[in-house]
């Protein structure tokens, strides 16, 4: 046993249902399908001798089928959940961690991948498609992603050749709490969470960005048509709306077009401050898409970004180490 190289695979069971399957286009990431991409990323990884996969022992039973599905091609362990816990990602990541996996793949959107952050995992992940606004993730080939990923393990390599720390924003709240966001932060003029995903323009009044990507759905797309922004890229971006300002057009979920009304935009360096204010109406911040965090009126919270997020492999990285 010593021998293997352990990979711990997470999939999101609630990645790909929000609300913006009735408000946009977006498709419903079926269970039946998420087994699929569980199959696809497996079979890769069973391509590389000695490679065992680690699966969370969840209540609902999806990884104890997947393993009864795949124990005949590839070693695969449930790994048990700790008396009283309730299933989440970030207890998964941390289960498989201590279990010995030495990298991780998980499958949901960036809201998912937030949740990884969150869990601070020391070994390196590999963040796959897998929900609505998926910037964080991995959108290539699933087998060639799994595959990868126990090549890295396989023959050693060093993650800062074969990926990049993801940066993080850091935003600390009224009463000392501390949240963390992967891609964006937003300033919402709505007073209460709801149903959390934004699909309406209006509502933004101030956004922070790690990445800026016109080609991906999600906040970051605004920034992507005025200031684009790579995840190796330093630094990350400030965007001010106003109404009555000069619309920029961008896709807010897949299948569904907002115009934001841009009244500022300019680089923010590493550890730079921003202060996010509520108005009298009060306000909410959005983290990765979701609202998350409401804020009373005239509540400040106050930001910056940092590399110290997690590693994100690189499959072209990892299978072509050689490419220019």
């Amino acid at each position: 046993m010593s021998g293997r190289h352990r990979i711990g695979l997470i999939i999101n069971p609630m990645a790909g249902r929000d609300i913006r399957r009735l408000v946009a286009h977006a498709s419903l990431q079926s269970g039946p399908e998420k087994a699929l991409v569980a199959k696809r990323m497996m079979a890769g990884m069973a391509a590389v001798p000695n490679t065992e996969v680690l699966l969370p022992d969840d209540q609902a039973g999806f990884f104890a089928w997947l393993k009864e599905e795949t124990q005949n091609t590839l070693s695969v362990r449930l790994v048990d959940r700790p008396l009283g816990e309730d299933d989440s990602t970030v207890l998964w990541v941390r289960m498989l961690v201590e279990a010995g996996a030495g990298a991780l793949v998980v499958v949901g959107g960036d809201g998912t991948q937030r949740n990884v952050a969150q869990a601070a995992p020391p070994v390196p992940v590999l963040p796959v498609a897998g929900g609505t606004n998926n910037v964080a993730c991995y959108l290539g080939d699933q087998t060639a992603g799994g595959y990868a990923v126990a090549r890295y393990l396989a023959d050693g390599l060093d993650p800062n050749e074969v990926g990049t720390r993801a940066k993080l924003i850091h935003v600390g709240l009224p009463g000392g709490r501390e949240e963390l966001a992967l891609i964006d932060a937003a300033l919402t003029r709505q007073n209460y969470t709801g149903a959390m995903a934004i699909w309406d323009a209006n509502d933004v009044s101030s956004l922070i960005l790690t990445v800026a990507d016109a080609v991906r759905p999600g906040l970051s797309n605004v920034g992507g048509f005025r200031y684009p922004l790579r995840p190796e890229d330093p630094g990350g971006l400030f965007l001010r709306m106003s109404p009555g300002s000069p619309e920029v057009p961008a896709v807010l979920a897949p299948g569904l077009m907002g115009g934001f009304p841009v009244a500022e935009v300019r680089r923010l360096d590493f550890d730079e401050a921003l202060v996010l204010a509520s108005p009298e109406t009060g306000a909410t911040l959005s983290l990765d898409g979701e609202r998350t965090v409401v804020l009373r009126a005239q509540e400040r919270a106050q930001a910056y970004i940092r590399r110290d997020g997690p590693f994100v492999l690189d499959p072209g990285r990892i299978l072509f180490p050689h490419r220019a």
